[in-house]
């Protein structure tokens, strides 16, 4: 009985070189662009960047969370719902007013959730300033 060995493991290629050529153009594109953002709004905005980075990032991918249930209650029942007051002109027992109801509130609720990570996020970086720069403030005779 003769046991095979595995080969020893070659070296796997970099993620850049299994890239399209586009691919890699699009990415060199879109870190030239943010290298200047952050730049930016770095020298603008100071420790207080980040914050607002991170809500414009959560506030994107919530949009596009938000487009989901329109999307395919738009896609299923063929119509679109954006407030409660269209929920209530459609039939009362029709399947498309329950519809109406779980896709507005879904939306509801994820604004809900977009606000306060955007709040706490905020919150949470005040606090650090405040107790970071406490005693430095002008006039306080510290350093």
């Amino acid at each position: 009985m003769t046991q095979q060995q595995n080969p020893p493991p070659t070296q796997q290629q970099s993620t850049s070189q299994q890239q399209t050529a586009l691919g890699r153009r699009t990415k060199r594109i879109l870190m030239n662009v943010w290298e200047t953002l952050d730049l930016l709004g770095s020298a603008l905005m100071g420790d207080l960047w980040r914050t607002v980075y991170l809500s414009i990032q959560d506030a994107i991918a919530l949009s596009i969370l938000l487009r989901i249930p329109g999307a395919i209650g738009h896609w299923i029942i063929g119509k679109d719902f954006s407030s409660f007051d269209l929920c209530l002109q459609e039939n009362a027992l029709g399947a498309s007013r329950y519809a109406c109801f779980i896709i507005v509130a879904s939306d509801f609720a994820l604004w809900i959730v977009l606000a306060g990570r955007i709040i706490g996020r905020f919150w949470v970086d005040l606090s650090d300033l405040r107790k970071n720069k406490g005693g430095g403030s002008h006039g306080s005779g510290q350093p």
